[in-house]
């Protein structure tokens, strides 16, 4: 039942007035974007969980939606595979700080196209976590200066 409602929140989403850009965020560890919409069709990249993507259109089925990521690329992803929630991912290589502000503490540094869940807003400062490949590896918590990311606030 969730998945339904979350795939006709996603659907209104796209439904919206062209004008009107509406972003989603991946939901799983690894999905697989591809060049047309069907699991036949080959991978053309990969993104990773909270992922942020702008939803261009849907298919005739509504079951794969055609997106672009930060960098302009694009391909299709199953509908089931995208959030409604907040997400944001490094422009650059950068910093994580343990507040909002450079005087703080440095907690973790990530490379261009990091993604991360987005928590908070302070100022110019954007509080994330990420959800790390390895267990092992700790959650990198902490506030990013905003010109360096790109994604969306929960909608």
């Amino acid at each position: 039942m969730k998945k339904i409602a979350a795939l006709a929140l996603l659907l209104s989403f796209v439904c919206a007035p062209a004008f009107a850009q509406k972003y989603a965020s991946v939901n799983t560890t690894k999905a697989n974007i591809r060049t047309c919409a069907s699991t036949k069709c080959d991978v053309k990249w990969y993104a990773w969980k909270y992922t942020p993507v702008i939803m261009e259109k849907t298919s005739d089925d509504k079951q794969w939606v055609l997106v672009k990521d930060f960098e302009g690329f694009n391909g299709w992803i199953s509908a089931s595979l995208l959030s409604p929630n907040g997400a944001m991912v490094a422009k650059v290589d950068l910093n994580v700080r343990k507040g909002p502000g450079v005087s703080n503490e440095i907690v973790c540094t990530v490379d261009k196209g990091y993604t991360f869940k987005y928590l908070s807003k302070k100022g110019s400062w954007i509080e994330v976590e990420d959800n790390p490949e390895k267990a092992s590896e700790g959650k990198c918590r902490g506030w990013i200066y905003n010109q360096n990311l790109w994604g969306f606030f929960k909608q």
